[in-house]
Parts: structure tokens; sequence; C-alpha cells
């Protein structure tokens, strides 16, 4: 309907609104204020926002061009962000004038109801259109129209520079501002430009400039008509970053922060996906030394949860810019930022350990991003040690690395590594040692700390009030009580802090030993092989405590096997002997066992412990199973908790440290082989979690023997559970 330039112009007075208003709220704030007057509230009207007078103005110039008589007199709507049902006394207006406000109310929800599908189906094309027509008409959209606008372009890849159409573009012709999707110019309203491209053949230069994005656009409008939050300003960043102006974008993005510090009612928080689009740039770049003092601030800004990507995003850039060989200059800044070093292997260390406090494992494409970044920034220039070992150079760094196809599958090596090679590699670790055999490092078992034994009982015991509800609801005419089950495990943790006596040392999931390998017709739960496991437990030192759901405690029941047992008198008495000696402990009805006996395992036992460490060594003269204590005694995999669990670093590091796997033959009612003997084994012999270990000195090697390091193995999650991808940036040793 208008001609481009016109509402270009107008857009570029928004821009100019908002940037040198510094984000001046428009509707939220400035349309209308409350006060007391005599002790009432009285709605006043404030002076309407600049962004309101552009858009009255816009609509103005909209409503004349589709004015039929010039000498018409066109209407003043003075508020046309009315819902439908606020829209003025249709009685009032008569003629073109109710026309003009039916035109607007019916505009508002059809691009009300175009946003909505554009949300639903995925579709962001239609976008280009619609935003086109908004801007035309002047058109003030609800707040929640504006922000289904601002949802579809963040999140359809439109803030790929989606080109608003200029006095040059032709129908049919190629422009490089237009999109994958199509300029407007495709479009009928456009045809008005069909005879101006020669006119401005020359214009190529300036067709950048004078382009808008619709992100940008739309950012720009909500920002106005209310005020910034997180959403817009993070579009409004990735259209910078985009563009190469990641300082720019860096100064919008710390300006919001400090904004929303100083504003006590705000609810913002700035999240990863607003910083990552800088920190990409600064990397992309090689500007290292912006991306470091970027991505500290990102470590320190609570609403973001940095991912395994972004490490390696940072470590990459990083590596293919040199900056990890100990000959490299220093990273501008990176002392000043509070790192020991600036440079080499040890810079490495410190971020990679950064990154292990943060991440679990890394997908195998990082693992190839990593490798091609190493090879990029320790040139491959000596033949290979494997076949030319005459030829290695002992007194620096040999890297034998080659880009690869960023999809190409990495082979496993197996080959153990001279000291002064740079590896980079996947590797299938020893399955009862964690011995790499490339770096010949060992992987340890970490252990939960004192802090995070608390956490993980806290969550265990809003984890047994979710179950409880659940199972309560399904269960018609019972007690519902949402904090029975919450009240019953802090029962069972008080118990376990305040009782006298020896401290447990093992925990026995009883329900998961008394099916054990009960699947053959006379299977049935099994006391008797509850009480072979306490008794092999006892025997070699260990004080049992077993877990039960509470039917098991009776005489008669109904088994997982969908009949009624009944026990016999035998092991009725394991029952009465285990319960008078104080190791059974039966789980309230409807409560699960599942979370007894792993609250079990981290409590404190205040009282009976008395502040003793209970693990046992490897050495130990007694002949003990050796690891953290109270063991767990299960083959259950839990695979349930895991996926509820709030932090998987918690629940992986309680599995490898506690759970003990027991085997042994499988007892016929009361009856067992002759020599049965219950074999135990730990979960993992090494924590499935990043760690950096101290390669071993092979001092038998005399050229090799002063080059030492860390050697930093990556689980990968599309590997097998014992593979790892793994590291040695290799070090001199101090003299």
């Amino acid at each position: 309907i208008l001609e481009p330039d016109v509402v270009r112009e107008r857009w570029n007075t928004m821009e100019d609104v908002w940037r040198n208003e510094k984000w001046m709220t428009g509707m939220s704030s400035d349309s209308d204020e409350e006060v007391e007057e005599g002790g009432n509230k009285k709605s006043i009207v404030m002076e309407e926002s600049r962004f309101q007078l552009e858009l009255k103005a816009q609509r103005k110039v909209f409503l004349a061009k589709l004015a039929v008589d010039e000498e018409e007199t066109l209407p003043d709507i003075d508020n046309p962000s009315l819902e439908e049902s606020e829209s003025p006394n249709n009685d009032v207006l008569v003629g073109a004038e109710m026309d003009h406000v039916l035109f607007y109310d019916a505009l508002r929800n059809v691009m009300g109801a175009l946003g909505r599908y554009c949300a639903r189906r995925a579709r962001s094309s239609p976008m280009e259109v619609a935003w086109w027509k908004v801007k035309e008409s002047g058109l003030s959209l609800p707040k929640d129209t504006i922000s289904t606008y601002l949802y579809v372009v963040s999140t359809m890849g439109m803030a790929d520079s989606i080109g608003i159409i200029s006095s040059s573009s032709t129908p049919g012709t190629s422009n490089s501002s237009s999109s994958s999707m199509g300029s407007l110019s495709s479009y009928p309203f456009s045809d008005m430009n069909q005879n101006k491209g020669s006119e401005n053949e020359d214009d190529d230069a300036s067709e950048e400039n004078n382009k808008f994005l619709i992100p940008e656009e739309v950012a720009t409008y909500h920002d106005l008509s209310s005020k910034p939050t997180e959403s817009s300003i993070s579009l409004r960043v990735k259209s910078l970053a985009s563009k190469g102006e990641a300082k720019s974008a860096e100064k919008m993005l710390e300006a919001f922060k400090k904004s929303i510090e100083t504003d006590e009612s705000s609810k913002e928080m700035i999240r990863l996906r607003t910083y990552q689009p800088i920190l990409k740039q600064y990397c992309d770049a090689g500007e290292i030394s912006d991306a470091l003092s970027l991505f500290q601030r990102m470590q320190s800004t609570s609403g973001v949860i940095l991912e395994p990507e972004t490490y390696v995003l940072l470590l990459a850039s990083i590596a293919e810019n040199k900056y990890f060989c100990d000959d490299s200059p220093p990273i501008e800044g990176a002392i000043d930022l509070g790192y020991d070093h600036s440079h080499g292997p040890a810079l490495f260390d410190e971020l990679a350990t950064e990154m292990a406090a943060d991440a679990l494992e890394i997908t195998s494409s990082s693992a190839r991003r990593l490798y091609n970044a190493l090879a990029i920034g320790f040139p491959n220039e000596s033949s290979s040690p494997s076949s030319n070992p005459e030829n290695q150079d002992t007194d620096v760094v040999v890297s034998t690395l080659k880009e690869v196809h960023p999809l190409m599958s990495m082979p496993i090596t197996r080959q153990l590594a001279n000291g002064n090679t740079l590896v980079a590699s996947r590797v299938s670790l020893d399955r009862s040692t964690g011995v790499c055999p490339v770096t010949e490092a060992q992987q340890r078992l970490v252990v939960l700390e004192e802090d995070q034994r608390g956490q993980l009982h806290n969550d265990l015991l809003d984890l047994s009030t979710e179950q409880f509800t659940k199972f309560a609801g399904k269960m018609k005419g019972k007690d519902s009580a949402d904090n029975k089950a919450r009240e019953e495990l802090q029962s069972f943790s008080d118990w376990l802090d305040t009782r006298e006596g020896e401290p447990f040392t093992a925990i026995v999931d009883g329900a998961n030993i008394g099916y054990y390998m009960q699947s053959f017709d006379k299977g049935r739960f099994n006391y008797h092989q509850i009480k072979f496991i306490v008794d092999t437990l006892e025997e070699r030192g260990e004080n049992p405590l077993v877990i039960i759901p509470n039917k098991y405690g009776y005489s008669k029941f109904y088994s997982a096997k969908g009949i009624t047992q009944r026990l016999d008198q035998t092991e009725i008495q394991i029952i009465e002997d285990l319960a008078q000696s104080g190791k059974l402990y039966k789980v309230p009805p409807r409560c699960l066992d599942d979370f007894y006996w792993m609250l079990a395992s981290v409590s404190d036992q205040s009282a009976s412990r008395k502040g003793r460490d209970l693990s046992v060594s490897n050495d130990n003269p007694e002949g003990r199973f050796p690891g953290t204590r109270p063991m767990l005694i299960t083959n259950d995999q839990m695979r349930d908790h895991k996926m509820e669990l709030l932090e998987t670093r918690l629940f992986r590091r309680w599995y490898g440290c506690h759970i003990v796997n027991y085997n042994f033959t499988a007892f016929v009612m009361g009856e067992s082989v002759a020599g049965n003997e219950v074999g135990f084994s730990p979960a993992d012999f090494f924590s499935r979690e990043i760690q950096g270990n101290q390669c071993p000195i092979n001092s038998d090697d005399e050229d090799t023997s002063c080059w030492g390091g860390h050697a930093w193995h990556f689980p990968v999650n599309d590997w097998e559970l014992d593979e790892r991808f793994v590291i040695r940036i290799p070090a001199k040793k101090q003299q």
C-alpha cells in the first residue's frame, strides 16, 4: 500500500527512539497511572509515549492512502490498542470512521491469529508478510500478540537475517538482502517496485545498510510497547553478533544486565542463549582474550548454566589459535582474570578442571571438534613415531594428528604413546583397573562429598513425597496426606542418626535378594537367600541392615509372581531373628523401599559412627571388601531414579561409590548347592565423569622421561560405557 521508503523511515525513527531514549517504556508505564485523591484511587491518562505517537502518525499515513476521497476527514483513533470488547460505542461512529475502527479491530484479530498459527505450526514464512503489514498500517498489537511474534522469530531461524525489500528490489530478480524464503518483492503488494530497478542499479553497496531484520524490529516494537526482556535482548544480541559486532552486542547485554540488577522488581534472568552468540563470534574471530573475559562473566552470572558444548567451543578455539602450546604467547588479560597460567598445557588443565565441575560428559561430535582443533593447533610436522621412531625429536611435543571429517567415526586407539606425544584419542579403559592403554593414567572413583550427601538425602525426601502422592491418588478411599511419605522417611533417617551401638556398614536390598534368580516354576520370595547374604557379610566383618517392603514382613503376602505366598516356620524364624537383632527394617505401607535403602547408604549415623571414617582401604588386613561404607548390596540398576533425581552428578557418584553387586547360586526353597559362595563386585571401578589424572613417568625411557602432564578423559554419551576421549598435552617437568 505504501512506498517501502516511507515505512522504512518510520522504523528508522523507532530504532532511534529505542537507542537514544535508553529503552524508554511505552504502553505499560506511560499510558496511565493511578493516583490517590481524597483517599480514593483515580486513574489519569498520561502523555502518550513517543512510540504511540509514531504509530498514530503511521496510521494516518496509511489511512490517507486507503481513502477513496482525498477530501474525506480521517478519524483519530485515540487508543488503537483497545481490545475488541473495549471498542468505542458504535452508535457514535458512522461512515468511514466506523469502517476504520472495524478495520483495525479485524486486523488486530487476524494478526493475533496468524501469530498463534505460526507458533503452533512452526511456520515462520507467513511472518514475513504479516510483519510488513503491521508496520505499514501502524497497528498497535496487544501484549500477548507481540510476545507470540517475539517467540516465533526467536525460535524459528528468522534471526538469520530476513531482509526487507528496498527500492531496488524487483520481482523475479536476485536480491542479496532476501532470505532463503524469498524477499517481500515476490509478494503482490510490492509490484509498485517493478519499474524501479534501473534507477537504482548502483545501490547494491547501500543495500546491506538499508536492510532491516524482522527479529530486530519485533524486538524494538516489543521493548517500546512495554519494556525490554531477556527474550528481546537475546534477539538483538544474536543479530549484532551475526554481523560481526560482538563488542556492541556485549555492551548492550551488560547494560541490560546492570538494569535488571538495579531493578528490585525485575524477574528477568539472563540465560546461556543470550551470551552464546557473542562467545561464538569472539571464538570464530580468534579474539581469545575477549572470549575468555566474557566466559568468566558467564560463569559468574546466576542464570547461565554452562553446557559441555560451551566449554568445547572455548577449548577448541584456544587450541586452534595455538595458545595451548608451551611456547605460545600469553593470552592477554588471562592472569588478571584469575587464571594461574596464560598459555600452555597448564592453562588447558585449568579450563578442563572448570569443565569437570560443570559437565559430566560430551558428545562424539564435540570429541571430533576437539580432535580437529588440536590437529590445527599442533601441526603434524614429523613422521609417525610408530613407523619412524628414529626420526622423532624427543625434545619437543610431537603431534601425529591429522584433521578428520566432522562426521567421521573415531577409531579406538590401543597403542601406548611416548611421553612427548600429543594424545587426542578414543580409548577403551580397562574395566577392572581403570587404566588407559594410551597414557597409562588410572581413573579414580570419585566419592560424594559431605554437602553432596546432604543434598542427596534431601532430594530423596522430596522424591518420596512425589511418589507417595502419585500412588495415593490411585488408591480410592485411602488417606492421601502428601507429607506422610516424607515424615516416615524422615523418621527412618532420625532413627539411623540416633541409634546407639555399632554403625551399619552394609545395607541389604531385601526384595532384590529375596527374588534373585527365582524365576523358575517353584521360585518364590526366598528368605533363605537373604539370610545367606547376611551371614556372609557378618563373616566378612560387616554389620548389615536388611530393608524390606512392609508386606514381606508377614507370614502371608501377594508376591511379585502374582500368587499368594505363605512362609514356612523356618522363614518366619529368619524374620524374627533379624528383627530381634536389630538388623531388619520394614518400610511403612505404600512407601517405596528404594528410597529407604538409598537414604541409609548416605546417612551420617551420627550417634553410632561417632565421627569415624567407615571406609575400608584396599590393603586392609581383615580381608574386607574395600570401598565406601555403608555399601549397598543390590543388583538393582535404578534406572527410574536416575531420571528423577535432580542432580545427575550426585546420582552417578552415589551409584559408583556405594553400590556393590552380588552373585551366587539360587536357592530352591531352603536348599542350596554345596560350596555355594557369594561373590561381590563394585558397580563401578571408576567414575563416569570428566577427570584429569597425572600420567606415570616411564623412567626406563631416558629420551622422554623428562615429560609429564595430565591425561584428561571425557566420557562420550554415544560411545560405550568404558570408552573415553582422552587428551594429553605433554608438559616438561620443572627442573
